[in-house]
């Protein structure tokens, strides 16, 4: 059984502001429900969040910049995918360092269904056929994926105050709950259905500040305001590559 994790920063206990996302500075428990390859993702700016001594040596974990993909190597050899340290999607009332992408962002949506990074995860992943089994993090990013996959096991380790504030639990208490969670989840793969979105898609950003010049269209989709794009694709894989100038 082959499972892909996904790390990222915002959503981990004791994490309550923004960092330099260009510093470069619970494995086993997936083992133990069952796994024989756990594929880490440190996801989070250049990928250097996990400490190397403290990994299970089973791991293998996908760092750096300059990345082929966003999430490479998730594919439809996978049997889950899974996040720690999620946060909640931009604009998320009292969530600790919501965001999608960057903080210049308002909002994506595909097919008209607001997704963060959790769901563009969940999104590809359903796209080989992976259903998305556990998220860890904060309270609201672990309601976000409630609402959006049915049977999805949480363990919210802290609570938002404010975009940079946060109620969470001591680093025992929240690693337990990661533990116990990640656990949980490994009995439930064959029940939770992998998201999915009909195609093709049409999906649509939206930006705080001006951002599109109808006499300088970008490359990639219509302008439909200086706020805002659409861009229509065949399934998330394309939309995913003419977004970010995959594959690299």
């Amino acid at each position: 059984m082959k499972i892909y994790m996904m790390t990222d920063l915002e959503g981990v206990a004791g994490v309550f502001d923004w960092e330099d996302r260009k510093s470069q500075d619970p494995y086993s428990v997936l083992f133990a429900g069952g796994a024989t390859e756990v594929i880490v993702n440190d996801g989070h700016g250049a990928g250097y969040t996990i400490d190397f001594e403290l990994l299970d040596p089973r791991a293998q974990v996908i760092h750096g910049l300059d990345r082929p993909f966003w999430l490479p190597l998730l594919d439809d050899t996978c049997d889950a995918t899974c996040l720690v340290g999620g946060h909640a999607k931009a604009g998320t009332e009292h969530a600790n360092l919501c965001h999608t992408m960057s903080g210049v962002v308002r909002g994506y949506w595909i097919n008209g269904v607001s997704l963060g990074e959790m769901g563009l995860q969940a999104l590809i992943a359903g796209h080989y056929g992976v259903p998305m089994t556990f998220v860890s993090g904060d309270w609201y990013a672990c309601r976000e994926m409630s609402e959006l996959i049915p049977g999805i096991v949480t363990a919210p380790v802290k609570k938002g105050l404010s975009l940079r504030s946060a109620v969470a639990s001591a680093p025992h208490k929240a690693r337990e709950m990661i533990r116990d969670a990640a656990q949980t989840s490994m009995k439930h793969i064959n029940e939770i259905k992998p998201f999915t979105l009909d195609t093709p898609l049409t999906f649509r950003e939206e930006f705080y500040e001006p951002r599109f010049d109808p006499e300088q269209p970008p490359e990639v989709g219509t302008i439909i305001d200086p706020h805002t794009r659409e861009v229509k694709a065949a399934n998330v894989i394309e939309l995913i590559n003419s977004l970010y100038g995959y594959p690299r």
